[in-house]
């Protein structure tokens, strides 16, 4: 009789046992030892994802947006093509004219500059003529000139002229214009300096 506190020799026991059994007792290990494997993997995963998000929160990721990556650009203004209106506005046409220049000290004087008779009277407006007679005193001129309808008898002149007289009858005026200015225009060292006298037409 076989005392019931003695091992049971398990060796002994797989190999008396039926092949079949001792493949069912193998695979049966080897699924325990899958199911041990596959728990502890499962452990170590749930402590991993504990770490990474704790309080099961997810933990927001930052990533660069398109605009802070980008490399910066310099951008250079190009330069005006060409000055502003205010910059090349011509000056306004409002602006006071320049003060004539007073002749210098030692510049030629015209005291006295007269005309007989101050109103021609004339009989048409045709091609009549009126004499005319002037008379002028000058100082300090080498020079002198008389013109018709012009401001400087120098440049425009009718007649060159003594420098002084009492009677100049060369030239007449002429009915065909409403008026007519006559200018003397002397010329000394100092400059040149002319003077003008306005007559005016009447048909009688």
């Amino acid at each position: 009789m076989t005392d019931p506190t003695e091992p049971i020799d398990s060796d002994r026991d797989d190999a008396s046992a039926p092949p079949e059994n001792r493949t069912r007792r193998r695979a049966a290990v080897v699924i325990g030892v899958l199911l041990v494997v596959a728990g502890i993997a499962l452990a170590i995963w749930a402590i991993a994802a504990a770490v990474r998000a704790p309080e099961g929160r997810n933990v927001p990721v930052t990533t660069p947006s398109a605009t802070a990556a980008a490399s910066p650009t310099q951008t250079t203004a190009a330069p005006s093509a060409a000055p502003s209106a205010t910059a090349v506005a011509e000056p306004s046409a409002s602006v006071a004219p320049v003060a004539p220049v007073p002749p210098a000290a030692d510049a030629p004087i015209i005291s006295s500059f007269a005309v007989q008779p101050e109103v021609a009277v004339c009989p048409d407006e045709r091609d009549s003529v009126v004499p005319l007679t002037f008379s002028w005193r000058t100082e300090g001129a080498d020079r002198a000139w008389i013109g018709v309808n012009t401001s400087d008898a120098s440049v425009q002149p009718t007649a060159e002229v003594a420098t002084s007289t009492d009677g100049f009858t060369s030239v007449s005026f002429a009915c065909r214009d409403a008026d007519q200015v006559f200018t003397l225009t002397v010329q000394g060292a100092g400059g040149t300096v002319s003077s003008t006298i306005a007559v005016a037409r009447e048909l009688g």
